[in-house]
């Protein structure tokens, strides 16, 4: 993660950040821990092999999750989430390798907005998730950002 305060002007349209990550049964059993989500569907092999996916699937929002901390490797902690559209389109399961691309695609200057496209895919190149995103500077870090470069500098 970059520990860099950038804001808008930093940030090009175009610029990129790709996270990889192997989805383990660790990773679901915390995050159903952690989110509350037990959903037999995420958590027991046996009722998710009788459903039409034959296996347990990773929770949807697990997946979101990494879109968001693929969001501050590319910004860094200067940025706030201020909307996510999330389009499924296919399962991610345990043992899956994901791929999460953000992409700055625009901004909106007036509202120092970022917005972005979100993609994962999977290990076979199959798309799992696509949507877009926005991102919003956090104006009092901005400032802060300004003091302390002038500190540097005298």
């Amino acid at each position: 993660m970059s520990t860099l305060l950038l804001n808008m002007d930093d940030i090009e349209i175009g610029k990129q950040q790709t996270t990889i990550r192997n989805i383990t049964d660790e990773d679901v059993e915390a995050f159903g821990r952690l989110s509350g989500d037990f959903n037999p569907l995420h958590m027991n092999d046996e009722f998710a092999s009788k459903s039409h996916f034959g296996r347990r699937v990773v929770h949807g929002m697990f997946t979101a999750a990494i879109i968001s901390a693929t969001h501050t490797d590319l910004t860094g902690p200067g940025f706030v989430y201020v909307g996510q559209e999330l389009n499924f389109k296919a399962p991610v399961y345990i043992g899956d390798t994901i791929t999460v691309t953000v992409t700055v695609t625009g901004k909106k200057e007036d509202k120092r907005i970022l917005i972005l496209e979100t993609m994962v895919s999977k290990q076979d190149g199959s798309v799992v998730l696509q949507g877009n995103s926005a991102l919003m500077e956090l104006e009092g870090l901005k400032a802060r950002r300004v003091v302390s470069q002038e500190t540097e500098h005298a």
